[in-house]
């Protein structure tokens, strides 16, 4: 049954995010969504204690994980280190420019690399926005 609700999580991320056109707001909800998505995945392989946890301890739960699929494992951590560098860069640095490609090349890695539903026209934010429903759905693949 799970499998059959994770496209549900991938387009109810997308839906959520999609309406936000500041992207430094994007960074901020589609950060605290993918660890809504961790704390999922966490749940999925019967880890305990975890709710409680920092992002990137949650990570660091999950790169201990045996996985299949070691590539895409190897993929979404990266990424998840990524995101989380890149929202602690919006909230304690007053100078970070979300504009200056950052974030967008997170996006592109995403997009090359992970396989998701494309439900919308791609343009400089849509991108940004996939590249979070897209990382989620792997995610929840990732752990069945």
């Amino acid at each position: 049954m799970e499998n059959e609700i994770d496209p549900l999580v991938e387009w109810a991320v997308w839906g959520h995010l999609d309406s936000k056109t500041d992207l430094e707001l994007i960074l901020l909800k589609g950060h605290l969504l993918m660890e809504m998505i961790m704390d999922t995945a966490l749940g999925k392989n019967n880890t305990t204690n975890y709710k409680n946890y920092s992002f990137y301890k949650k990570i660091s739960i999950l790169e201990t994980v045996d996985f299949n699929d070691n590539h895409k494992k190897e993929l979404i951590i990266s990424s998840l280190k990524t995101l989380n560098n890149l929202r602690n860069k919006l909230s304690h640095e007053f100078q970070f420019d979300i504009n200056k490609g950052e974030l967008e090349q997170w996006a592109s890695k995403i997009l090359e690399n992970l396989r998701g539903m494309k439900f919308s026209k791609y343009t400089y934010r849509t991108k940004i926005v996939h590249s979070f429903s897209i990382l989620s759905i792997n995610l929840l693949e990732l752990t069945n």
